[in-house]
């Protein structure tokens, strides 16, 4: 439960902490901290048009942001769960593994073949 509190309130905390930290979380801090700056620039009057007072365009677009990195904190956590539980048709058991014996494709590609 407080992974997904911690999802939808700091994404990029939540992937990288209980998720895969490399491959999701800078895209999804990118997104959430977009929505901050939205947020606040909306709040604080923008400059669109001219108008005085509160952009709420901004302010809207900004928690649409947040609620869209918050959904995708959550879709990544809920795949790390998948692949931890090692089902048969989680992608951690789809892995191949080298062998030690096949040979180095680099060392193919330098012969020219």
């Amino acid at each position: 439960m407080i992974r997904k509190r911690l999802a939808w309130l700091l994404p990029p905390v939540a992937v990288a902490r209980y998720g895969c930290a490399t491959c999701t979380a800078g895209p999804i801090g990118v997104f959430w901290l977009t929505s901050l700056v939205s947020i606040g620039y909306g709040l604080s009057g923008g400059t669109l048009g001219g108008i005085e007072g509160s952009q709420w365009f901004l302010v809207g677009l900004g928690v649409l942001m947040w609620l869209i990195s918050g959904m995708w904190a959550n879709l990544v956590l809920g795949a790390v769960d998948h692949d931890l539980n090692a089902h048969p048709e989680a992608s951690r058991q789809r892995r191949v593994i080298p062998h030690l014996d096949e040979p180095d494709p680099f060392i193919e590609l330098s012969k020219g073949r």
